[in-house]
């Protein structure tokens, strides 16, 4: 690109002669050139627009970093509203955002996933936090059934060992 433009100049500069290439000492010379610069740098700002735009619009929105940290932070909200009533809802789009996350990864600067990775980690301890929460506890009542059983196994063997003599 470079080589084609300058060979274009350079044979330009020779068509107009010495005057166009500063050579010249009139002011015809001096007026040229800013205009001839101003055009050039207008067409490399058009060109640089024109290539932005066309890579704008080769993009998926998806594979976008703005539409992924929107939909993150919006899915999250949404669990972290439902971990109270609704565990169930909250870990299927848990698992939702995982696989959003997952999908993520190749485009998506390396700071970004870790963020997701502790937000998702987070989240699944809440969830599990709040089902152990919920879950109905355990009667552990073994002493006071040893005590029982011991007694009661000591009166049947008592009893047996009664009744066979």
């Amino acid at each position: 690109l470079w080589a084609e433009t300058g060979e274009k100049m350079e044979a330009a500069a020779a068509e107009r002669g010495p005057a166009a290439t500063g050579g010249g000492a009139g002011p015809r010379a001096a007026a040229v050139v800013p205009e001839r610069l101003q055009r050039r740098e207008a067409e490399r700002q058009r060109e640089a627009e024109r290539r932005r735009q066309e890579k704008a619009a080769q993009a998926v929105q998806e594979e976008q970093s703005g539409f992924f940290a929107a939909a993150f932070s919006r899915e999250r909200a949404a669990i972290e509203a439902l971990l109270g009533p609704g565990q169930e809802e909250a870990a299927a789009r848990l698992q939702g955002l995982q696989k959003l996350l997952t999908d993520s990864v190749r485009f998506l600067a390396p700071y970004e996933v870790r963020q997701g990775q502790e937000a998702l980690s987070r989240l699944q301890a809440a969830l599990t936090a709040k089902r152990q929460q919920l879950q109905p506890k355990k009667r552990f009542s073994a002493p006071a059934d040893k005590t029982k059983a011991a007694h009661g196994a000591a009166s049947i063997l008592s009893a047996k060992v009664t009744t066979k003599y």
